[in-house]
This record gives structure tokens, C-alpha cells and sequence, in this order.
């Protein structure tokens, strides 16, 4: 592990927050929550002056009360407190201090900035590391460590760090409706002590994390992020959504985290040389870690050493669909065959009528009545070597329209899941947004979802992001 990263910044033995408080409202009060809410196996100390207790722990006037020592102090207290709680940390054996106070460098005050350094030069001096300033702090799953009572409790192996807190908060909570668990998450914000470079170095090692997502706003350290970066995405994949890659945007960025954003073609260089796997959007980092987290990883290794288009086989929709679903797959760089002689040669024998007339991607509609499923033809796809990764368009209109929907959605997506969970191909789903009106469309369709994400699938909202997101997993090969 990296040496830079205390074990007491993801494994802390006892934590303190000060500045808790039994304002629900507060930052103060939401730590102390998460930390009993996830339980925390250790000491919980809420530093408080003015209060007896919170959520149900003695709380302490200073740290200097607390009996015993403390691993990892939580601040929530102003800037202009933390140098003299640096020094009273320092007399309990504290190693790391995470600095949810902010006003420092990224207000652009000069006063601010130069009391940044002095936190610095004295958290230095106490043999302290410090997270942040001005940033949400760590989550990780094993110890209970979580900077909000809201996210997902279960164990997982997939890890994110992010220069901005709430886009530490919306992966999390959009990524667990996708199926995503986390093993470890960083917010750092200001980056003055720790930063991108160390977590990517310490997550390269970490035996609980497969996948790592990133998002980040700007460097001190170039060369030091390029090595850090490209020793993880030679251990695992790395998906990295560059904030600041416009004027406007690192105007942005500047005053949310004082970084320094850098040229987009410069960054994107970087980012292909060491092996990170670029994104744009915030959908489209969600999108890559559930395909790096879900989708069967040997065949699409394969199709890059064979250097040819992956050929794709898309089955769901109707005529409609099965054409907009050709054009999106072949724009992202798919290739999408016919139908093999032999799956007609099946169909011949079970529908004869179907034979010539069904085609890739397979139109829905046609097999009406017709006494094969459109999952029966994904598992001939999955058998066939024609195809080196399949699409499945499940939850179609017909399903949500009728009375009994949410059992008929339920049976059609555990038919397609038990195919799903036997695949050795990637195999990504479509099943639309539950954006209805219709309160039973929405059970249903948000029901379908989460069986498919229990069952540890890949699951997308459309087709296209489905199709790029396979694109991508496929291209992805190892670092320059």
C-alpha cells in the first residue's frame, strides 16, 4: 500500500468529529449520524462545548477531553479554528484530519490561501496527513466510515474518488440504482495535502477494489498523477471524467477547488497514454463503471488482440427501435452482422415463417404469436460465434400496457436475467428510465431493474448508452 495514506484514513480505530452538533441541519450532526448509522466498530467522540450528548454519545468540550487517543479527527469547524485544533489533535496521537471547512484557497483570498499553507506546514509538524480542505471526506464499506446516513451500506468492490463532494454523493446514490457497490470513496476537494495522485497509488494495491472511477478537476503534480495513474489502470480499469475541460468550466473549478484545470488536449494525452479510460459526462462515468463492473471481461479482450470491430448482436424493440438500434451501435463503432445461417436454419424449424424475415438487431414485433421469444434468439446468439457481445432490450411497451404488467415484467426480466447471470460474452440490458405517469408502469419497470441489478448485470437506460458503453469496454487496452 501506499505509504502516503495512514491506515488510519480508511481503517481508523476511533474517530472524533468536532464541530458536532445536535442540529440536525448540520454537517456537524450528519457525521456523527453516518459514523452510528453505518456502525462504526470503533470510539465515536462528537467535540461539542455546549452539548451533553449526540445522537445518543457522550459528547466532549475539546479533544483534550477525550479519553484515550484518536486516529482520525472529522473537522466541521470554521478555518480560523483549525491550526489551534491541529495542535490539541496533536497531543492525542491523531494521523489524520479531514477538513470538511472550507474557505481556503478556493475562495481566492489571498489571506485564506496563505492560512491554507499554515495548516499545512502544521499538520506537517503533528505527523498528521490531511484530506481535503473543503471536501466530503471517505466512505468505506468495511470499517463504516461514511460522510452521508444515506448511501449504500453494502459491501462492494468498486472505487471512486472526486475532487468535488457532491459529485462524490450523486455517483454513489445514481450509481447504486445501476447496481454499483463501493468498496472505498474519496472526496478530497482542495487536494493541499493528499491528493488524486496518493488515492490512485493506495487503490492500485487495495485488494477490495476491481474497478475506479474518478472525477478531477486540476493537478499540482503532473508527471506524479501520470505514473500514479498508469500503475492503477495497469492493475484494473480506471474511468475518469476531467472536470474544467472548457474556459468556463475551469473558471469553475478554480473557484470551487482552487485547481488548477491545465488544457483538455493535454489531459486527454495523458489520460490515453496511462490507460484511464476518458469520459465526458457524468451519465457516461456511470455508464463505463457498470460495464467494468458487470460485463464479462475475457471476450472483449479477446476481439482486441484480433484488432476487428466488435460484432454485436441486438435483440428487443420494435421495427423502429431495431433500426435506430443498427444506426447507434455501427456510430459507436460496432459492427452489427446478419443473422447467421445457422440461428435462421433453428428458426426455420421452430418458425418457418420467421426464417428470412427476422434479421440482426431483432425486431420484436415480428415474433408476435409466433412461438419464440426474443430471448430464446439471445441465447442462440450467445451460443453463435458471430457475435462478440449481445444487447437485450427488455420492458417493451406491449408488457407495460397490460393489467398484469409488473408480474409480466417480472417474469419476462427473470427470464432474461438467468440467461444474463450464464453468459460469457458481454451482455448489456436496456430497460427504459421509470419516468410514467402510470404508477404501475413505474413499479414495474423500476422492479424489473432492480432484479437485474441484483442479479449483477449490466443495465442501461437506451440503447445508445448501452452501445457506447460496450464500444468502449471492448476497445479498452492496456496503457501506452
Amino acid at each position: 500500500m501506499n505509504e502516503r495514506v495512514p491506515a488510519s484514513v480508511f481503517r481508523p480505530r476511533s474517530v472524533a468529529v468536532v464541530g458536532a452538533s445536535s442540529n440536525v441541519d448540520s454537517p456537524g450532526h450528519d457525521y456523527v449520524r453516518s459514523l452510528v448509522d453505518f456502525g462504526f466498530a470503533g470510539p465515536v467522540y462528537p467535540i461539542n462545548p455546549r452539548a451533553p450528548e449526540i445522537m445518543g454519545l457522550k459528547a466532549y468540550p475539546s479533544l483534550s477531553a477525550v479519553p484515550g487517543d484518536v486516529d482520525l479527527v472529522i473537522s466541521c469547524i470554521p478555518a480560523d479554528g483549525v491550526i489551534s485544533m491541529i495542535e490539541e489533535a496533536r497531543t492525542k496521537g491523531v494521523t489524520a484530519l479531514h477538513l470538511f471547512t472550507g474557505r481556503f484557497s478556493e475562495t481566492g483570498d489571498a489571506k485564506a490561501a496563505e492560512l491554507e499553507r499554515e495548516v499545512l506546514r502544521a499538520a506537517a509538524a503533528a505527523g498528521m496527513r490531511i484530506i481535503g480542505p473543503n471536501c466530503m471526506g471517505v466512505y468505506d464499506s468495511t470499517s463504516g466510515l461514511s460522510f452521508r446516513p444515506d448511501l449504500p451500506k453494502e459491501r462492494g468492490d468498486v472505487a471512486f474518488i472526486s475532487q468535488s463532494g457532491n459529485n462524490s454523493v450523486e455517483l454513489m446514490l445514481h450509481g447504486a440504482a445501476r447496481g454499483l457497490r463501493f468498496s472505498k470513496v474519496v472526496s478530497y476537494g482542495n487536494a493541499l495535502d493528499l491528493t488524486e495522485a496518493d488515492f490512485f497509488e493506495y487503490l492500485a494495491d487495495d485488494p477490495e477494489t476491481k474497478v475506479v472511477g474518478a472525477y478531477i478537476e486540476g493537478t499540482r503534480d503532473g508527471r506524479r498523477l501520470f505514473e500514479a495513474l498508469r500503475r492503477c489502470a495497469r492493475a484494473k480499469p480506471v474511468v475518469i471524467l476531467k472536470g474544467g475541460r472548457t474556459g468556463a468550466g475551469s473558471r469553475t473549478a478554480a473557484s470551487h477547488t482552487a485547481a488548477l484545470a491545465g488544457q483538455r488536449q493535454i489531459w486527454s494525452a495523458v489520460l490515453r497514454q496511462a490507460g484511464g479510460v476518458e469520459v465526458a459526462t457524468f451519465d457516461e462515468l456511470i455508464d463505463m463503471m457498470v460495464a467494468f463492473a458487470f460485463l464479462r471481461e475475457e471476450q472483449g479482450a479477446e476481439s482486441r488482440e484480433q484488432g476487428v470491430r466488435t460484432r454485436v448482436g441486438v435483440v428487443g424493440g420494435g421495427g423502429g427501435r431495431a433500426v435506430q438500434s443498427a444506426d447507434v451501435c455501427e456510430e459507436a463503432g460496432l459492427a452489427v452482422p446478419k443473422l447467421p445461417h445457422a440461428i435462421r436454419e433453428a428458426l426455420r424449424e421452430k418458425a418457418p415463417q420467421l426464417a428470412d424475415w427476422v434479421d440482426n438487431p431483432v425486431d420484436q414485433s415480428i415474433l408476435a404469436g409466433s412461438g419464440v421469444s426474443g430471448a430464446r434468439i439471445l441465447e442462440m446468439m450467445l451460443e453463435s460465434d458471430a457475435f462478440d457481445a449481445l444487447i437485450a432490450n427488455v420492458g417493451e411497451d406491449w408488457v407495460l400496457g397490460r393489467p398484469d404488467a409488473i408480474e409480466r415484467m417480472a417474469h419476462l426480466v427473470d427470464r432474461f436475467a438467468a440467461i444474463g447471470v450464464k453468459s460469457t460474452k458481454p451482455l448489456a440490458f436496456v430497460l427504459g428510465p421509470a419516468d410514467s405517469m402510470d404508477e404501475t408502469k413505474w413499479r414495474a419497470v423500476s422492479g424489473g431493474q432492480q432484479r437485474l441489478t441484483d442479479a449483477r448485470l449490466a443495465v442501461y437506460p437506451s440503447v445508445d448508452r448501452a452501445a457506447a458503453a460496450v464500444a468502449r469496454f471492448a476497445a479498452r487496452g492496456a496503457p501506452d
